[in-house]
């Protein structure tokens, strides 16, 4: 095989040149993004500016030769590049657009530096691929060739292919701002745009999933587990959020008609709304809506008894509050309608093989270790033993049978499809990280009871044990730290999402605007480049039209909070590795084939 993609020698010398020279490029920028929960604006926008790296490439490109409202315009014109042209077509002149041209390309040529030449090329969309290629590798000062690249942006102009040049050099710039996307888990529910979420992640170029609770809820619900259907209608009817389910073509009618007919005479007050959320409701009526909540709850918690009832490794029979498990007959035929509904909606299905293809419970990359939830811990600081069909698993073991669990629920076993309802809400599920969910005594005893986080949200304060936990998973690098979701960082309250001596970060700040007043502030989000890693907290999002209308981006805070001594470099990633095992491996093959002992 070698031999037929590597004929010469020469040919097996120029590749190891090649890979050798990567080697020493600096690594590329890891953006990391967690519990999106449906706010899909926030989530783009947040794409497009990659949390504020757009923008500190513009500041070091122009720094005193852009004011402050020409680097905003800039920066909105490369975020919305369609909507910032057609905004205002009058004030664009032939001047203007020569000189934005010229600005697009300067910025160009700071955001690829760090890549090869062919991975630019192949980021290049292939129309101006040439054009693109020419005009971003011009020498700062030609004289030779000035005529040359003068004329290459006049015949962009005078033909009538500024916009779309413009156009196509912005998503440029945003593809190659970022090299590598992680989403730590909760893509979905509370927001309406899960979907949206879903497609802009298929049109991605490099991204990874680490699954979330309300995750594999979704999951669950695809894979048949009617627990799992009636907690995701409760929660987006709890939310008014009902329109993402019947984005995937999901009917609720037999749900609404059930409802009417079962609960006419109960006003089902305890079930009522608010509007604390700040979305519409699908239906007119806040009535309907409660009984719809009434309905869909009494049938989540009769299922959840029943699967108590048949898991004693679930042990959760504390949790067996609502007097019955039994549906009535009416009920039986509206969950076997609305499970039919989840397996067979052709939209859900792609966005969760997606999920499946893209996503696992835990990721170790470049040596730092994502996982959305936590890993379950006993008050001694020992690893929790979970069992699984008879066997116990705890740390990393308990991870990787999970990951395999539920892509056994993909392919239809019965016990791994009940198995996704624990994995959403049981009391010592690493993505759920609390020992219970208070559903019942919510809605029909009035109070809430307190739900106590796991020991590992404890123990992580303590840098000794995060080690403990990064070498469990095999992440035992200079500069590794744990990546979590999940829990949101009350900031109001004081709390910090840096623990461990910083071997520890949680990235929950409350993207979902459900959650703005909990903790004080609109989100984390972290960037880890070449020379450290950084926490960026944000502000509520105003909107896409404000950026476009008014130039106003995102207000964040940058934070670094690790300053690598020296850039780290390609050899020192996964990448690297990979790149150095082919070296080794055409090294062996020049010596065996051609003799050459070098």
């Amino acid at each position: 095989m070698l031999a037929k993609q590597f004929p010469t020698e020469q040919s097996v010398v120029s590749e190891l040149i090649n890979l050798k020279a990567i080697l020493n490029l600096p690594k590329g920028t890891e953006h990391f993004l967690s519990d999106l929960h449906g706010e899909s604006e926030t989530f783009l926008h947040i794409l497009r500016n990659a949390s504020g790296v757009i923008r500190t490439k513009i500041d070091l490109a122009f720094e005193d030769r852009l004011s402050e409202t020409e680097k905003n315009k800039l920066a909105a014109l490369i975020y919305y590049p369609e909507r910032v042209l057609y905004s205002d077509p009058a004030v664009r002149s032939p001047a203007w657009y020569e000189q934005t041209i010229y600005h697009l390309i300067e910025l160009s040529k700071l955001v690829c530096a760090k890549y090869t030449r062919s991975k630019v090329r192949k980021a290049m969309p292939e129309d101006y691929r040439y054009i693109m290629d020419e005009l971003i590798n011009m020498p700062e000062h030609s004289i030779d060739k000035a005529n040359y690249y003068s004329e290459i942006v006049t015949g962009i102009i005078e033909l009538g292919n500024a916009d779309r040049f413009i156009v196509e050099t912005a998503r440029l710039i945003q593809r190659l701002a970022v090299d590598h996307l992680h989403i730590v888990g909760d893509i979905y529910d509370r927001g309406s745009g899960c979907d949206m979420i879903m497609d802009e992640l298929s049109r991605h170029h490099s991204f990874d999933i680490q699954w979330g609770n309300h995750d594999v809820l979704w999951m669950g619900a695809y894979f048949g587990n009617a627990a799992c259907v009636c907690n995701v209608i409760r929660i987006n009817c709890v939310y008014r959020n009902l329109q993402v389910i019947e984005n995937y073509g999901i009917n609720l009618r037999p749900l609404v008609s059930f409802a009417t007919e079962e609960y006419a005479d109960d006003k089902c007050e305890a079930f009522v709304i608010s509007d604390v959320y700040g979305s519409e409701s699908t239906f007119e009526k806040d009535e309907m809506l409660a009984r719809m909540t009434k309905a869909i709850t009494v049938m989540q918690l009769k299922l959840e008894n029943k699967l108590i009832h048949g898991h004693s490794e679930f042990c959760m029979d504390d949790r067996i509050l609502y007097p019955s498990s039994t549906l009535t007959e009416k009920e039986r035929k509206l969950v076997e309608v609305l499970t039919y509904e989840f397996t067979h909606s052709k939209r859900l299905a792609e966005h969760m093989r997606m999920l499946l293809k893209k996503g696992s419970m835990y990721k170790v990359f470049n040596d730092n270790l994502i996982m959305h939830g936590c890993v379950p811990t006993d008050a001694d600081g020992s690893f929790s033993a979970i069992v699984i069909k008879d066997k116990a698993f705890s740390g990393k073991a308990l991870y990787d049978r999970l990951d395999l669990l539920v892509r056994e629920a993909a392919e239809g076993d019965a016990y791994s499809i009940d198995y996704m309802w624990y994995l959403w809400c049981g009391k010592k599920s690493p993505l759920y990280g609390r020992d219970k969910m208070c559903v019942y005594t919510k809605y029909f005893k009035g109070y809430l009871e307190k739900e106590n986080k796991d020991e590992y949200y404890t123990r992580v304060n303590d840098e000794s044990f995060c080690l403990k936990v990064l070498a469990e998973f095999g992440a035992r690098g200079e500069h590794s730290v744990i990546v979590n979701g999940h829990i949101p960082v009350k900031v109001k309250k004081g709390e910090k999402p840096e623990n461990g001596n910083c071997r520890h970060i949680t990235i929950d700040g409350g993207l979902s605007k459900a959650y703005h007043d909990k903790t004080g502030i609109a989100g984390y989000t972290l960037v880890n480049n070449s020379q450290g890693l950084f926490l960026i907290c944000h502000q509520p999002f105003t909107s896409s039209e404000d950026v476009v209308n008014n130039a106003a981006d995102l207000r964040s805070e940058v934070r670094q909070l690790r300053k690598y001594d020296k850039r780290i470099l390609v050899k020192q990633t996964d990448i690297g590795k990979k790149l150095q095992s082919e070296i080794d491996l055409l090294k062996n093959f020049l010596r065996e084939a051609f003799g050459n002992l070098r």
